[in-house]
């Protein structure tokens, strides 16, 4: 790990089950100024290994609160792993945002996608982090790599197993991604979307 690494200070939004390996991934390179959780709750790990770290958590996740933390902060760089809302156009101008996105985009784009993939009885998915640019999981792929879905794997599985790889790529990617790397485009002709399920 450089010095110059070490100094970039990262905001990490993460509300879901990415969120933990994202922090193990970012927590030896950056210097992780503070996690958007939408919890304090003490059992939950991702709060655990903050507080092992003296990284703050903040339980307001709206984008409002996130609008302000970015201001007030100023990091190098934002980086997304389960975070559900659309940022604004307005907010990704004012620093680099990264995203982690468990699909092979374009494909799979939108809510529920290592779900719709097992459903779907894919034989491959991915973890792919990219920039992130208006629009749904668009923006340019900084990595993308692949992996096989066993034929019986379950959703718990999958996750543990995409979560390893993410905790693999991502400082890397956030690092190209603060020193200007914008990635590959996306073929938006090859793009398809997954929709949140429901009990229907």
């Amino acid at each position: 790990m450089s010095s110059e690494a070490r100094r970039r200070r990262v905001l990490l939004l993460g509300l879901g089950p990415t969120a933990e390996s994202a922090l193990r991934s970012l927590i030896d390179t950056f210097d992780v100024i503070g996690v958007v959780r939408g919890s304090v709750a003490h059992d939950d790990p991702v709060v655990g290994l903050a507080g092992s770290f003296d990284v703050p958590v903040f339980a307001d996740a709206s984008l409002s609160s996130v609008a302000d933390l970015v201001t007030e902060a100023q990091p190098d760089c934002v980086v997304s792993s389960s975070y559900d809302r659309v940022l604004p156009a307005a907010l990704l101008e004012t620093c680099p945002f990264v995203n982690v996105h468990y699909s092979p985009l374009p494909r799979y784009r939108g809510r529920a996608n290592v779900n719709w993939a097992l459903i779907n009885g894919e034989e491959t998915t991915a973890v792919t982090v990219h920039t992130i640019a208006p629009g749904l999981d668009a923006g340019g792929v900084l990595v993308q790599k692949s992996l096989s879905i066993g034929p019986r794997e379950t959703i718990g599985e999958l996750y543990s197993r995409l979560n390893g790889v993410q905790q693999e790529v991502l400082a890397d990617a956030v690092l190209r991604r603060i020193n200007g790397d914008g990635g590959a485009a996306q073929d938006e002709l090859k793009a398809t979307y997954c929709c949140a399920r429901t009990p229907d």
